[in-house]
Formats: C-alpha cells, sequence, structure tokens
C-alpha cells in the first residue's frame, strides 16, 4: 500500500472523532450512564453523542475495564463477581473479554473510543486492500475503504464494532484463496483464520453470523468461476475456516455452556418479526432527513415513531449509492459481473429483512438457521453497507477505466436512480413534512440544508459520471463522496457535551466500607459500571442472563422487573417499582449481602409518601386570607392506607396556589388522631406556586385502626391569601390534597454519605459473603480465599452465584461445592483450621485452549513455510504486494 493513502485512510477515522480524542468534547459514555457526573457545556448540536445504543456504556465501557485490570493482573476474565451475585464473564461475548490486544485499551474509560477509532483504521485498510485484490484502481479501492471506515454502523451500533472490522479482511482472505486456488499456489488462505477468529471475539456473534453469509455467497460466487480449480479452493477454505474457528473455541464453548443457562429475552421470539418502520427509508439515502442522528421527536410526531432509532443499524447515503447503481447497470459487460450481480442481491435481500418485507423475511427465517432469534435488521446492516460500498469502488472504477456509459445504459442509471429515490422517500412523505414542521426553526434550516447538500452532491456525482473521465474529474468525484460520509461521520461530535465533572466521593467511601459485601443502587452508580471500579453491586444490565438469577430476581428481590435490567430505577411497570420492590423486600436484599443502599441526593427510599385522596377528582380551592382556617374531617374510606401504616407520620404535605407568590406568613397544621395530635408550620414567602408545600410535625403522630383523623389548616401572620387545593371524595365530600410520610421502616437504617449525586444508607442486618453454621471463626482475604477455625465440621455457606464450572480447594485438596438454597454456594468445612479458595473455570476450557494451541501451532507453522502473504511471484502476488 503506499504511504499517501494509507496515511488517508488512518487520518479519516482519526479526524471524524478529532474533537472527541483531543478532549475538546466529552464523548464518554460514563457521563451519562453512570449517574456519577455533572456536564458542563451545551453541545453544538442536539443529537448522539458519538453512539447511540448504550450497550457501549452500559456493557462494553465497564466490563471492558474489567477485563482489561483482570488480564493486567494475571486474571483470566472468566467471571464478574461484581455484577448481581456474580455471573461469567467472558462467556457473556458482549464483554469482548479475549478480544487481545485491543481489550486491554479500555483500562482506560475513554479506550472504548481509541478502540473504535482503531476498528474504522482496520475496516478501511482491510477494505481498501480488498479491492486492491479485485483489480480496482488505487481511487476507487480508496473510495470503498474510506466509506467502510466511515461507515454509519460504528454510530449506530458502536458495541459491535470489533465484529464488524474484520469483514473485508475475512472477504480479502477468500478472495486471495481463490487467487491461489486458480494459480496453483498454496497457501493464500492464511488471513481467513485471523478474520474470522477475532470477529467472534469481537463480542457480537450475531454480527459475525450475519458477515459469514456475505462471506459465504463471495466463496461461492469464487467457487463457481474456478472451474477445476474448485476442489483446491474448497480445500483452502475448509482448512482457513476449521482453524478459525478452533482458535476460537476457548470463547465460544463457554459462551455455548452459559447460553444453556440463560435466559435469552427477546431472541427466542421478538427479533422474528423486528423490522423497520417505511418512514426509515430515506435515512438510507438521506442520513440527515429528520436532522442530527437520532434526532429528538418534536411535539405532534407520534411517539412510536422515534422508537426506530434503535433498530438502526446504518445507511448507505446518496453519494455512494450513486456509484453502485453506476456499476449494477453496467454489471453485464464488467469483468466482475457475477460479483457484482451477487452483492447487489445481497444488498436488496438484507434491506428488505431490514424493512419486514413478509414474504422475504418468513424466507429468510425458515431457510437460515436461527436468524428469527438474532437482531438481524440492526446487525445485518455492516454487511450491506459492505456490499453497496464495493459496488460503489466498481462504479468509479469502471468509469475511470473505460469512461461514460453509453446513452441507453446512462438512462437506465437515471431510471434506476430516481426509483430507488422514490421508493424511499414517497412512503414517508407524510412524516418528512410532518417531523419538518413541527421541528424547531433552527432545526427546520439545518434539515434543509443539510439535505439539499447531500442531493446536490449526488447530482454533481450522477453528472460526472455521465461525463468522460478526467484526473481532476475523478479526484473531485471521489472527494466528493468521501466529504460528505466524513461530515455525518464528524457530526456526532459537536452532539456531545463540553465536559464532564465525575463526582467520585462516593466510590472512594465504598471502596473504603463495602469489603466483601455488595451495595443496591436506586440509580447513582449503575449498572455494571461498578464492576469497572471493582466494587460489587446487586444491579446488573445483561443479556443473556442466568435463569436461576432471574428467577431470584422476580421471585426474592422484585416481582415486577425485568431480568435483564435489573436497575433499581426502572421495570416495564414504572419508574418507582425498584423502590416500592426494595421497600417491601427489604430483609431479602439483606439476605444477598446488600450493605448499603444508594439513592439519589437528598431523597430517602425508606420514607413512603402516601397521597390522600388519590386519584380523586379536583374540586376547587378554598381560599384562607390571614389568620382564617380551614377543619376538615378526613373519610374512613379515603384514609384507610394511612391507617394502615407501621410507623408513625412525621410529614405532610398541603398542595396550594400562592397568587404568584403573593401568599406570606405561613401555614400552620394540625393533624389529629382522636385525641392525640402533631402539629407544624412553613413558611408561605418562597412557597411554589401550585405544588405541595411540606409541613414537618411534632411529635410523629401514630395512628391506630378506628380512630378518627382531622386535619386544621391556619393561615398565619400575613398579607395576601394562600389557596388549598381540594378533591372530591367518593361520598361526595372535599378534602384538602395532601400527602403524608412516615418514618423509615428501622430506625437502624442510617444515612453515611451524600454528595451531589449520590446518597448512601447503610442497612443494620446485613449478611456477610462467608457465613458457617455451626459458627466458625472465618478470615476472608478477598472474594475468593479465607481461613476457618471450625471447632466442629460445619456448612459454608457463600453468597456467590452457584454456576456449573465453579471449583473449591480446602488446604490444596479439591473438595465437593453444592448449590444451597435459591442460587448460592455452599461447601463442608472440616474441624480445625483451613484454607479455603474457590476459582472458576467454565467447562470444557482446558480441551477448548488445547484445541486452539494446537491450531495455532498448525496456523504459525503453514505460514512460516508458505508466507503469511505469498512468496511466490505470481498474479496474486503483485496484488497482494499493492495494497
Amino acid at each position: 500500500m503506499k504511504p499517501l493513502a494509507l496515511c488517508g485512510l488512518i487520518a479519516l477515522p482519526i479526524g471524524a472523532s478529532i474533537l472527541a480524542l483531543l478532549g475538546v468534547v466529552a464523548v464518554n459514555p460514563a457521563g451519562a450512564w453512570s449517574f456519577l457526573a455533572t456536564y458542563h457545556g451545551q453541545p453544538w448540536l442536539f443529537g448522539s453523542p458519538g453512539y447511540v445504543d448504550a450497550s457501549i456504556g452500559i456493557l462494553n465501557q465497564p466490563l471492558g475495564r474489567l477485563s482489561a485490570l483482570d488480564w493486567l493482573h494475571g486474571i483470566v476474565p472468566w467471571w464478574n463477581p461484581y455484577s448481581g451475585i456474580g455471573m461469567p464473564l467472558a462467556a457473556e461475548m458482549q464483554t469482548m473479554s479475549f478480544f487481545l490486544p485491543f481489550i486491554l485499551i479500555f483500562k482506560w474509560w475513554q479506550g472504548w473510543l481509541v478502540v473504535k477509532v482503531l476498528m474504522q483504521c482496520i475496516a478501511g485498510l482491510s477494505s481498501y486492500c480488498l479491492m486492491r485484490a479485485l483489480g480496482c484502481r488505487k481511487r476507487a479501492a480508496w473510495l470503498t475503504g474510506a466509506l467502510f471506515a466511515l461507515n454509519g454502523s460504528f454510530l449506530m451500533a458502536t458495541q459491535a464494532m470489533g465484529s464488524m472490522a474484520f469483514l473485508p479482511l475475512l472477504l480479502l482472505g477468500l478472495e486471495r484463496a481463490a487467487q491461489a486456488a486458480r494459480a496453483g499456489e498454496t497457501g493464500g488462505w492464511n488471513l481467513i483464520p485471523f478474520a474470522l477468529a477475532y470477529s467472534l471475539y469481537g463480542g457480537y456473534p450475531e454480527v459475525a453470523y450475519l458477515d459469514g453469509l456475505l462471506a459465504a455467497l463471495w466463496a461461492l460466487v469464487r467457487l463457481a468461476g474456478l472451474g477445476p480449480h474448485r476442489r483446491r479452493f474448497a480445500a483452502k477454505l475448509a482448512i482457513g475456516t476449521v482453524i478459525g474457528l478452533m482458535l476460537t473455541l476457548p470463547q465460544i464453548i463457554p459462551f455455548l455452556h452459559y447460553v444453556g443457562h440463560t435466559f435469552l429475552g427477546f431472541h427466542k421470539r421478538f427479533y422474528a418479526i423486528l423490522h423497520l418502520r417505511p418512514e426509515m427509508a430515506p435515512v438510507f439515502l438521506f442520513p440527515f432527513i429528520y436532522g442530527p442522528i437520532p434526532s429528538g421527536r418534536p411535539l405532534g410526531i407520534p411517539a412510536p415513531f422515534i422508537y426506530d432509532w434503535p433498530d438502526l443499524g446504518g445507511w448507505l447515503g446518496l453519494t455512494a449509492v450513486v456509484p453502485a447503481l453506476a456499476a449494477i447497470v453496467r454489471a453485464r459487460t464488467d469483468r466482475n459481473r457475477t460479483l457484482i450481480l451477487a452483492l447487489t442481491l445481497f444488498s436488496l435481500i438484507g434491506l428488505a429483512r431490514c424493512f419486514g418485507l413478509p414474504h422475504v423475511t418468513a424466507i429468510l427465517n425458515a431457510i437460515i438457521p436461527d436468524l428469527a432469534r438474532i437482531d438481524a435488521v440492526r446487525f445485518i446492516t455492516p454487511a450491506v453497507e459492505l456490499a453497496v460500498f464495493i459496488l460503489a469502488g466498481f462504479g468509479l472504477d469502471r468509469w475511470i477505466t473505460d469512461g461514460p456509459p453509453r446513452l441507453p445504459t446512462a438512462t437506465a442509471l437515471v431510471a434506476l436512480l430516481i426509483a430507488a429515490g422514490l421508493t424511499a422517500v414517497l412512503p414517508a412523505a407524510h412524516a418528512i413534512l410532518a417531523w419538518y414542521h413541527a421541528s424547531s426553526p433552527a432545526l427546520r434550516h439545518l434539515i434543509l440544508f443539510g439535505n439539499l447538500l447531500e442531493l446536490s452532491a449526488g447530482a454533481a456525482i450522477l453528472i460526472a459520471l455521465l461525463r468522460r473521465p478526467t484526473r481532476l474529474a475523478a479526484s473531485l468525484v471521489l472527494g466528493l463522496i468521501v466529504l460528505d460520509s466524513f461530515i455525518i461521520a464528524s457530526l456526532p461530535q459537536l452532539c456531545a457535551p463540553r465536559a464532564y465533572q465525575f463526582h467520585r466521593g462516593g466510590i472512594a467511601y465504598l471502596k473504603a466500607h463495602l469489603g466483601t459485601n455488595r451495595f443496591y443502587s436506586l440509580r447513582p452508580f449503575g449498572p455494571n459500571y461498578p464492576a469497572g471500579d471493582e466494587l460489587a453491586a446487586l444491579n446488573d444490565n445483561q443479556l443473556p442472563v442466568s435463569r436461576g438469577w432471574s428467577h431470584y430476581i422476580t421471585t426474592r428481590l422484585n416481582a415486577e422487573s425485568d431480568a435483564i435490567m435489573f436497575v433499581g430505577w426502572w421495570t416495564p411497570r414504572g419508574m418507582a417499582g425498584g423502590v416500592t420492590a426494595l421497600r417491601r423486600n427489604l430483609a431479602n436484599y439483606e439476605a444477598s449481602g446488600v450493605k448499603y443502599i444508594i439513592a439519589d441526593p437528598g431523597t430517602d427510599p425508606f420514607r413512603i409518601d402516601l397521597a390522600v385522596p388519590d386519584h380523586a377528582p379536583p374540586a376547587g380551592a378554598a381560599v384562607l386570607g390571614s389568620g382564617q382556617s380551614l377543619e376538615t374531617t378526613l373519610p374512613a374510606a379515603e384514609t384507610s392506607i394511612i391507617r394502615g401504616t407501621a410507623n408513625p407520620i412525621d410529614r405532610i404535605a398541603i398542595l396550594i396556589g400562592t397568587y404568584n407568590g403573593h401568599a406570606h406568613g405561613s401555614l400552620a397544621a394540625r393533624l389529629c388522631a382522636g385525641s392525640i395530635c402533631a402539629a407544624g408550620a412553613a413558611p408561605l414567602d418562597h412557597a411554589t406556586d401550585d405544588a405541595p408545600l411540606p409541613i414537618n410535625l411534632t411529635p410523629p403522630l401514630p395512628i391506630a385502626a378506628g380512630q378518627t383523623i382531622t386535619l386544621r389548616l391556619t393561615h398565619r401572620q400575613g398579607p395576601g391569601a394562600v389557596a388549598i387545593w381540594l378533591r372530591r371524595t367518593a361520598d361526595g365530600t372535599t378534602m384538602p390534597r395532601l400527602t403524608v410520610s412516615t418514618d423509615r421502616q428501622s430506625q437502624h437504617i442510617r444515612r453515611v454519605y451524600q454528595d451531589r449525586v449520590m446518597t448512601i444508607y447503610r442497612l443494620p442486618q446485613h449478611r456477610a459473603l462467608f457465613t458457617a453454621s455451626p459458627a466458625c471463626r472465618l478470615t476472608p482475604y478477598g472474594l475468593n480465599k479465607l481461613d476457618a477455625d471450625c471447632p466442629a465440621p460445619a456448612k459454608l455457606t457463600r453468597l456467590e452465584a452457584w454456576f456449573p464450572g465453579w471449583h473449591v480447594t480446602i488446604d490444596g485438596h479439591p473438595a465437593a461445592i453444592r448449590r444451597t438454597g435459591a442460587v448460592f454456594q455452599s461447601i463442608t468445612l472440616p474441624a480445625g483450621q483451613s484454607r479455603v479458595r474457590f476459582f472458576y473455570r467454565p467447562r470444557g476450557t482446558r480441551l477448548a485452549v488445547s484445541l486452539a494451541l494446537a491450531a495455532l501451532v498448525v496456523w504459525v507453522g503453514l505460514m512460516g513455510r508458505e508466507g503469511f502473504f505469498f512468496v511466490k511471484k505470481t498474479t496474486a502476488v503483485r496484488l497482494s504486494r499493492d495494497c
């Protein structure tokens, strides 16, 4: 490869993320998803700040960092003890734990961005080499490399960057193997194991599988055209594929074993029918059709439409589609016509699956194994993009080599381009117009300007392709297409804030006090982010997720929780489900080893607020001037919820109106249960209009069943009037709209830390990680080792998830480990002193590692004999050296 082309393809991804790499803007998922940061400086644009799917933050960033820390400490990252009650780490695959050496860069919180840029460079360079191996000129090869390096999937599915980047390298391996077979040479297949292994180690087997469909089609095309050399090519293909798969066995065997014990969520049914709405079709040609990706939904746009953005896997761009269509209409006379037709067919079928064409989807689900179980809509897009970008390279190369098409072909090109545009835009015209008119003036101007530029660039490229090529014209066409992709790839940087300020005081407190216990977060510092700091949290967000852990969540911790997202602040039924379940099942949380509860700053999850009356219609307001009072006997039907509280009421909140701040003085409250009363007052001078006014009561008021409850409100010492908003109860009477609050569930729950992002509470009866019955003296050394001194044989319980693959040694000798209770581990301790060590090694890994090492030895040995690239001066050699 010429140095200038090499530098250019490396510079493009770096330039597209230069502001983030230099720290001018903060493209850091932890700033948004750890809930530990405040940001400074408004973004220049509204949209995605360099990533769309939160998985890059919630999964890749913290668990990738944990994997890197394990490797750097000499530990194979088989197990994650810091999420939930412990779970496999490498077998989860999305953690990219075996994606060496790139995973080591995840040690730094911004390492994901560096790896993303590296993957874009690999994608661009290998695409360039592929096109050169296909005989294309340097400009055409550089176009394909640049387009794939800047493709939209690196934004829309950033978490899958490791798998998608190696597809062109896999195709290059197939192409070189075919060339070697045709020339009667040995070797040529050595890139296949490398690309195949890295595609799988990249963390997303779905992407690797769908990329493999394009690779399989490519191999079939080459096989069909090799005539008497087919057997040689098939042998090379088989050797490369078998060695590649054997190299991945240390990843694949634990993954398959883990999947057999897990809940797969949407993978069982939903993805079989998932598809994009027609409103998303224009995005494939005009990525800016709705503004920056993904654009916030303007008022007046139906809510379901916005949910398609996370399902979008990328786009093509009009400027890339024009030369791709030029290649298609000229395919009949092209030397690569069979490959062009195959790539066209793959692209059309892939797009048809994305938009859920009924018969196409049903047929594909029926004939392609497990296609219905994976998110094909998103993850087939990188392969479709590469297919179209290869076609674009062919189109540019044919124009430079043979000149413009003849009039009938040119007419067909224009007609096909118009048909493609109308097919994409017309079904979505109503959505485009509605979105445009509902947007702000600034966004409307941005949309109009961006799409006019895209349309103008596409028209200019079309006109150029219909005229005689010159060196200047070829350079301008290349520059225009690449500039368009570069601008679209660069814009997400402008949607990021200028800086995040992370508040890590709570992390320091937990590191000093958590020990071998866990905490549970109702939002701050989670989920999975604690694992990046090697702190154990009961929260987790994983897919797949162990069936045992899923059952434990729904039966012991939170019946309403989504097993995939046990995050504390969200459940499928509402945002408050985590708090409610925590109060209801507090003893189970403590029994799971939870020592601390983390809540939003200034909030107390153990204070119970009860609305009285609940869901009652408004009934006007009672206006109290200075010195006036309102006394109400609360109806028994509306206050039964208060009588059911076990703890005394120490605060109420009254919904008031201050007439735009004109109420002054104070509002006094007196709440009585029978003859026992509690009183308090709150100032009105700075009270919020039409909002609850909290009033603390002294002393806390216990309420027993059958007692009559009365409330007296008095406006004291101030001009102006205060409105007491009323509600009409079921029996027709009116009463103030109030909220009563009871004290914590236990007076022993203490607030131990608070800062700008979190409040930490300590639970009094948390269970230790290791307990013994009958009692022993236990001295833990971290999470996996302890010394025990028992007067008699005892049962040791360890609050870590039991899973096949756990082992234990007592004084260096293997011992039996059993499941105890629902999901935890237990062993039998002997009488006397003993040293206990737990370790996790997935079943079958010794065999898997042995086979992988054997494959590596064979691969390296064959490369040493034949040369990684060809060593003989054949046509294939010259093609390979050109890149």
